[in-house]
């Protein structure tokens, strides 16, 4: 008897024409750069965090429509709907990390 089912095939990532390794794919490289560029961020807490911002979303709509592309499903509309879906999960997730960051130390 199990109690934990299989993570979902389908989830917001269907309606941007992704597929959920993609969508989080994206989400974690996005994420792994803003904690990695310049050193990682639990050691620079107080420094200017900008190229890591910059860089961090920069990267989400090139990934985001080239893996539409793969898949055949980009458009417009799904582009932007994916990337301030996208961003907007990396703002709480990195927001959180930088807090509790700044919590520990």
């Amino acid at each position: 008897m199990a109690f934990i089912g299989p993570l979902p095939t389908s989830g917001p990532w269907t309606a941007f024409g992704l597929d959920r390794g993609q969508f989080f794919l994206v989400l974690l490289v996005a994420i792994a750069l803003f904690v990695w560029i310049d050193g990682p961020v639990w050691g620079h807490l107080h420094d200017d965090h900008l190229r890591r911002l910059l860089v961090s979303y920069a990267v989400i709509p090139p990934a985001v429509a080239a893996a539409q592309a793969r898949n055949g499903t980009f458009g417009w509309g799904r582009l932007f709907g994916a990337s301030v879906t996208l961003a907007v999960i990396k703002l709480v997730v990195t927001a959180v990390l930088l807090a509790v960051c700044g919590m520990v130390r």
